[in-house]
């Protein structure tokens, strides 16, 4: 399957929310894997075969964000800044290798230790 790799810059006023948010999206627009950043600089590694893992009646999750990935960021230019009252988002297509440099960088390891 093929594979596009996405940053998210989110500036917007203090919170819980993350502010770099790095997406996997295939080209059906699902996001299996995605890397949330936060401004304490924690990350959060999730993956949809992680919530199936957990949950049975969770089979049938084939993305971790709702709807179409391409219909959400669509208007968006690549690197601009788009404005909305006190919040700025800029989406920027990145390399493979640097998806997975961030993933394996900060993935928590599994029960048991093993990947």
């Amino acid at each position: 399957m093929s594979f596009s790799y996405y940053r998210c810059d989110w500036i917007h006023p203090e919170s819980e929310e993350p502010v770099v948010v790095y997406y996997e999206v295939d080209v059906a627009g699902d996001v299996p894997r995605l890397i949330d950043v936060f401004a304490d600089g924690r990350r959060q590694c999730m993956s949809v075969a992680d919530l199936v893992a957990r949950r049975q009646d969770m089979q049938r999750i084939t993305s971790l964000v709702e709807g179409s990935f391409y219909d959400g960021i669509a208007g968006l230019v690549d690197g601009i800044f788009f404005e909305e009252g006190q919040e700025r988002i800029s989406m920027t297509r990145i390399a493979a290798d640097r998806f997975e440099g961030e993933w394996q960088a900060h993935r928590a390891p599994p029960p048991g230790g093993l990947h």
